[in-house]
């Protein structure tokens, strides 16, 4: 069962960043029950926030952020040996490798709250710094506008 979360993220990754993106400016799109919110580097560093509608076999939603490095490798927040880090305003929020247990939850949940208000803010991967991104407050204001759904983590029919 882990293969199909690793097949996702590399497919996603190969094609999660548009060859000409503009560096520091949010882009957001939507297929299939997934929201992505992607930012490239000046250093051509891509960033994938994706947020999942469509549960596990335990109702949990299993967002992810995927990274491209330049040279096209990179590391995505499923994989147990690589660790994603956000640093913004002297403060760091790693990102879970999975959800569904309150560690993980309340991390994931700090995570999106400080990257939808950032500014100014580094990516890490096992603790090297990987890309700095700086996009405008106009521009998080109206790519980022929906990424508050992506704090929740619990699959919840439509009434």
């Amino acid at each position: 069962m882990r293969l199909i979360p690793v097949i996702l993220a590399t497919s996603m990754m190969l094609c999660a960043a548009p060859a000409s993106a503009i560096p520091n400016m949010w882009t957001n799109n939507f297929a299939m029950g997934v929201t992505e919110y992607i930012i490239t580097s000046p250093e051509k560093t891509v960033l994938n926030v994706s947020c999942t509608t469509n549960p596990d076999e335990e109702d949990n939603l299993q967002h992810s952020v995927y990274i491209t490095l330049p040279g096209g490798k990179g590391a995505n927040s499923h994989e147990e040996d690589k660790t994603i880090t956000l640093v913004t305003g002297d403060s760091q929020y790693p990102v879970p490798s999975s959800l569904g247990w309150r560690g993980a939850d309340n991390a994931w949940f700090s995570f999106i709250e400080a990257l939808s208000q950032a500014s100014k803010f580094d990516i890490y991967i096992n603790d090297d710094k990987v890309g700095s991104f700086s996009p405008s407050a106009e521009n998080i204001r109206k790519e980022l506008d929906g990424i508050n759904e992506c704090k929740d983590i619990r699959y919840q029919e439509a009434q």
